[in-house]
């Protein structure tokens, strides 16, 4: 009996070691032709290219030579997504999960020095290429995938991007060195049908440079940027326009801003992004920007932009996507604005030093009676400090706001680079206290102005920029040289002024505070 016992257990062991063999000889195989049968079942417009595929069952091996993956827009030839990697090595891969429930399971992917390259909006439908919908759900490139893919760890280092334009072949987005991970990914066909087709838990981007054609003439680029759940971070952000002051005025057909901005750094707390109901969201804790220093000049010579420009209160209101911003922060900034009025004069300019402001409310997601507030400190001119407070409702369909501003002491011929170019006066005098508050909507406003100053002249220009003295002699009779002959040591005006609609927000800001000073120095004639 013992003796049989032995040979039972001899024989069982002979049959679980050739068994073995049979499923080392054939699991290898099996599964690789399992893989290559999934691979090659991808969608019609998802194809994977490689040399050769490796796999080893009991060491959850997968080595593939030279990648491609190719993503084209279903119906349509042409590569739209396209990622080279020299190798892809997987290890602790699942098989067994995938064979008998169609998921793979990953620990950790590794990749580096991938090239993947874009086509912009090569995914939307031919017809929308602004808004995705249901009925897009056909343009979703994983749209038939029906297989599940966790992934524990993936990391991307050393990546070179490039995003190119939807029609043509020019360099949308670039970046040379780019590093991700991202935990806890999962795709499945139900991720799949989403905008964004899998979840994910933590993630982490980091490149050292990025590049970002905005348009046709201006160019965004950075020089460092990391994102994470919790922060976000931008540093040493620059826009700027493509061509010299003199070469943009002899391309553009109607006038425009050039721009020279630098931000030193960007921060973004516990950002959130994502899809409701198919419409993109944004949210931030809270937005802090670093030192922005912007040169906008204009030359008023080309010819206008009659195109009606909104309010911010209206551009807020008509985004195309859920914007929530509690509250952003401007901290030391620099603005200069010029404009060019005359072909043969210098441009007059407008400038803001230490510029810092307060923004609560940058949304429009709000509900009444929330409204939007500015609170803003900076000097004007680099004299006289200013402080001015700016409110308005997303919600008012006819965009009301109120703006009050006051401005300390400043020589009055600080305002004479603007005001020579413009209003074709210069003054004298210094003025010691300006208080203004517009109450305005989408088409007029009424403007409050209290001036206090003291020795104030005004000299009326001729075409030659020289003092016309007859004009400038009736215009000084009707300014009193020292406003502390009124009572409280203030004059006080009031006056309306309807918007022009294809100006700026800030042109209309501006009218109000030249229609106060024009009340106070010469009534309703002269300037």
């Amino acid at each position: 009996m013992s003796r049989l016992i032995k040979r039972s257990v001899t024989v069982l062991l002979l049959i679980v070691c050739v068994l073995g063999l049979v499923v080392v000889f054939f699991a290898n195989p099996f599964v690789e032709g399992k893989l290559k049968s999934a691979l090659t079942n991808l969608p019609e417009h998802v194809k994977l290219n490689y040399t050769a595929l490796h796999v080893n069952v009991f060491q959850g091996l997968l080595f593939v030579e030279n990648p491609e993956l190719i993503f084209s827009k279903q119906n349509k030839t042409g590569k739209n997504l396209n990622v080279k990697l020299d190798n892809f090595k997987l290890e602790n891969v699942s098989y067994w999960q995938f064979i008998f429930n169609k998921t793979i399971h990953l620990d950790q992917i590794e990749l580096e020095n991938a090239d993947i390259s874009y086509k912009k909006n090569s995914f939307k439908s031919d017809t929308q290429h602004s808004k995705v919908t249901s009925e897009d759900s056909q343009n979703k490139p994983l749209q038939a995938f029906n297989k599940q893919i966790k992934i524990d760890n993936l990391h991307l280092s050393h990546a070179k991007l490039t995003i190119y334009q939807a029609t043509s072949d020019s360099i949308f987005l670039k970046s040379e060195n780019v590093n991700m991970s991202f935990n806890a990914i999962v795709l499945d066909d139900a991720s799949a049908q989403k905008n964004i087709p899998f979840t994910y838990s933590d993630y982490s981007i980091q490149t050292d440079s990025l590049t970002f054609n905005v348009g046709i003439y201006e160019t965004l680029s950075l020089q460092n940027l990391e994102f994470t759940n919790k922060n976000w971070v931008i540093r040493d952000l620059k826009l700027k326009t493509k061509y010299s002051k003199q070469e943009l005025t002899k391309i553009i057909k109607k006038e425009r801003d050039h721009f020279n901005v630098e931000i030193d750094s960007l921060w973004l707390k516990q950002p959130d992004f994502g899809f409701n109901n198919n419409r993109f969201y944004f949210k931030s804790d809270s937005i802090i920007i670093e030192k922005p220093d912007a040169k906008i000049y204009r030359n008023k010579l080309v010819a206008d932009d009659y195109t009606i420009k909104p309010l911010y209160s209206k551009m807020l209101r008509d985004l195309s996507f859920d914007l929530t911003l509690p509250v952003v922060l401007l901290k030391h900034g620099n603005i200069v604005y010029e404009e060019k009025v005359k072909a043969n004069v210098q441009a007059g300019s407008v400038a803001f030093n230490d510029f810092n402001a307060t923004i609560k409310n940058v949304s429009n997601t709000y509900e009444a009676p929330t409204k939007t507030e500015l609170d803003i400190q900076t000097i004007f001119f680099g004299k006289a400090p200013l402080h001015a407070n700016w409110v308005f409702d997303v919600n008012n369909k006819q965009d009301d706001f109120m703006f009050k501003a006051q401005i300390g002491v400043l020589p009055a011929a600080r305002l004479n680079r603007f005001t020579e170019h413009n209003l074709n006066i210069k003054l004298e005098g210094q003025f010691d206290k300006i208080y203004a508050r517009i109450d305005g909507n989408v088409n007029r406003s009424t403007v409050n102005f209290d001036v206090k100053y003291a020795n104030m002249k005004v000299n009326i220009l001729n075409k030659k920029k020289k003092r016309n003295n007859f004009l400038s002699s009736i215009a000084n009779l009707f300014i009193r040289n020292d406003s502390d002959k009124n009572k409280d040591g203030f004059i006080e005006k009031n006056g309306q002024v309807t918007r022009d609609k294809t100006k700026s927000v800030f042109n209309f800001l501006w009218l109000n505070m030249k229609e106060g000073l024009k009340l106070v120095f010469v009534g309703d004639g002269i300037i």
